[in-house]
């Protein structure tokens, strides 16, 4: 896993949200990457340096020292986006899953940062971002909100959802079971379904989080809003 995360003044935020435990993510392991997005010229502001040291001390030694990256980007527009999308791209982690922290920083790196990962291909994205007054966090995955507005789709996951198997879905459809096995394979790439394959046998397909969100999005009536 990547995390992603502007710096402020302080690491509250961001300690809060590499400590929280999520839907199949156990927290921060050996090998997983962080990369703190910071104005260019931060070392002037010791808050700023204080908190990526403090940082750096508590998730070192967990991911290694060689995986806390800090990026300074130029405070100009376009250069922004750019250079921090390279840098993902550059330091993603083999299984392609970013966590992105937007809880502290500038606004204008914050609003970089979110753009830079809309660009980010075939890869799980996960945004999180932390109440001012510490009583909550929201946290989307951008896959729903990037996937095309497919009713075929839709009918294949509120049928997933009512428990139906994929040749059940395909004769409702009046479609073959291959064709929906591509559209799910298309689902995956935006991570609306996941597949599980028991013993080895044809895999089973089950809708994720995000695809209940994607529903939500497309306005579907099988789900509850």
């Amino acid at each position: 896993m990547l995390v992603v995360f502007p710096v402020g003044f302080d690491e509250k935020f961001i300690v809060r949200a590499l400590v929280r435990r999520r839907e199949g993510i156990d927290g921060l392991e050996p090998g997983d990457r962080l990369l703190a997005v910071v104005p260019e010229g931060y070392r002037r502001e010791q808050r700023t340096v204080n908190a990526i040291e403090a940082i750096k001390g508590i998730t070192s030694p967990v991911v290694g020292e060689g995986n806390v990256f800090v990026l300074e980007v130029p405070v100009k527009g376009e250069d922004m986006v750019i250079t921090i999308k390279r840098e993902i791209e550059k330091r993603l982690t083999d299984d392609r899953l970013i966590l992105a922290v937007l809880s502290g920083g500038m606004r204008p790196i914050l609003v970089s940062t979110l753009l830079a990962l809309l660009g980010v291909k075939d890869a799980r994205v996960i945004v999180e971002s932390d109440f001012e007054n510490l009583s909550g966090h929201i946290s989307l995955e951008l896959g729903p909100f990037l996937a095309p507005h497919n009713r075929r789709w839709e009918k294949i996951l509120c049928g997933l959802l009512e428990g139906k198997s994929v040749r059940t879905v395909a004769k409702e459809l009046g479609v073959s079971p291959a064709t929906v096995s591509n559209e799910l394979k298309g689902m995956a790439r935006y991570h609306l379904v996941r597949a599980e394959k028991p013993d080895g046998r044809v895999p089973k397909y089950l809708v994720t989080r995000a695809g209940k969100t994607y529903l939500k999005i497309v306005g579907s009536e099988c789900i509850e809003t």
